[in-house]
């Protein structure tokens, strides 16, 4: 085909290569299956496919696609009997095996044979035992219909495949209702929905990211995420962060009430160090950071060193997420080295985006927000 020619609304395109093809559908998230079946001869085999698909309740079908030129495709087109093997999270050792022709596939791996002496993967969130049913051309692959025979349910979470690239799934977890008053179960609520978005955005953007919530020491971090590039720092989950000398701490000093953080406050105005070059003077200091923090919508800290917590100054940044009632529940944070991550890093837009949807999913609007 020829080279990509985009015309009309944006994205859209009207010619495009198989590359980019494959592209596209690398989009939609798959589960991971390995088909087993045996040849004429006993031998047993095995592929890695993510092209399975469910087709009839009544009577129970799915289907399956296999490339013609596929050097087992002489074996699995004759073959009366297969078994899908549906991957469990961690089974990517698995998923990668069966991607390969070999010889000795089956070597060390953990199987039971079914009725039909088809192998049954140890370990797998699900099995469906098949009996071909019919096969229809697909251009460069045959579609494999099967009629489902015998299932075995394991409960185990999924294996998944988007772009090339392994996943695990969450549940979209619900949050709770604009009516729940308690505020524990609102915080709780928002914790579940936000640690698969904010490792979603540490995975997309590559950076360290961390979600905190207010303890009963003050702000503190509850959930961390490294990137590929590790900062050299101690922070890791229970460190109670300042108000006034982190990112983090400042969202809660911001949006909290003033009867929760205002002992906090004073604490940290008593203990600062008087040659300290972010030390705050008097409260009315603090207050005026703190209006711009809200101003901001993020809480930022830069070229920060803390003692006995990281060797190298970080730059930090912090998105605040709300309840329906307007009440701050948890902060997302998003860290980097200070030589090569800045608070107007193209990512920090991607944090603000996260930490507002989740805002809105817990049913918060604009004109709730509390500002103490």
């Amino acid at each position: 085909m020829s080279a990509v020619a985009s015309t009309g609304d944006v994205g859209t395109i009207t010619e495009f290569s198989s590359v980019d093809f494959r592209r596209c559908l690398g989009e939609f998230i798959t589960g991971v299956t390995v088909i087993t079946t045996v040849g004429p001869d006993g031998r047993r085999y095995g592929l890695t496919a993510n092209s399975f698909s469910s087709v009839s309740l009544d009577p129970p079908l799915i289907l399956w696609s296999l490339r013609l030129n596929a050097s087992n495709f002489p074996i699995y087109s004759t073959a009366d009997h297969f078994v899908v093997n549906i991957l469990a999270e961690d089974q990517i050792a698995l998923s990668q095996r069966f991607a390969k022709s070999a010889v000795d596939q089956f070597d060390g791996v953990a199987f039971t044979p079914s009725a039909d002496g088809v192998p049954l993967l140890d370990g797998c969130v699900a099995q469906i035992e098949c009996r071909r049913e019919a096969t229809y051309p697909g251009g460069d692959h045959v579609v494999f219909l099967g009629r489902v025979l015998r299932i075995r349910n394991h409960g185990r979470p999924a294996l998944a495949l988007r772009s090339g690239k392994y996943m695990v799934v969450h549940a979209h977890e619900p949050v709770a209702p604009a009516e729940v008053d308690e505020a524990n179960v609102a915080t709780l609520s928002a914790i579940h929905a936000a640690r698969p978005l904010t490792d979603e955005l540490g995975r997309e953007t590559d950076r360290t990211v961390g979600i905190s919530v207010w303890g009963n020491l003050g702000p503190t971090m509850i959930w961390w995420r490294e990137s590929s590039r590790p900062l050299r720092t101690s922070v890791r989950c229970g460190l109670v962060v300042s108000l006034l000398g982190s990112s983090t701490g400042a969202l809660f000093a911001a949006y909290a009430p003033r009867e929760v953080t205002g002992p906090y406050l004073d604490q940290e105005l008593a203990q600062q160090e008087p040659g300290d070059e972010r030390r705050f003077r008097t409260r009315d200091d603090v207050e005026n950071y703190l209006r711009e923090v809200r101003a901001r919508g993020v809480g930022t800290i830069t070229d920060a060193m803390t003692p006995g917590v990281n060797e190298h100054p970080v730059t930090a940044v912090a998105a605040p997420v709300f309840d329906a009632k307007g009440a701050i529940v948890l902060a997302i944070a998003m860290l980097g080295d200070a030589k090569e991550f800045r608070v107007d890093d193209g990512a920090v837009e991607r944090l603000r985006a996260v930490a507002a949807g989740l805002s809105m999913r817990l049913g918060y609007k604009a004109e709730y927000q509390r500002h103490r």
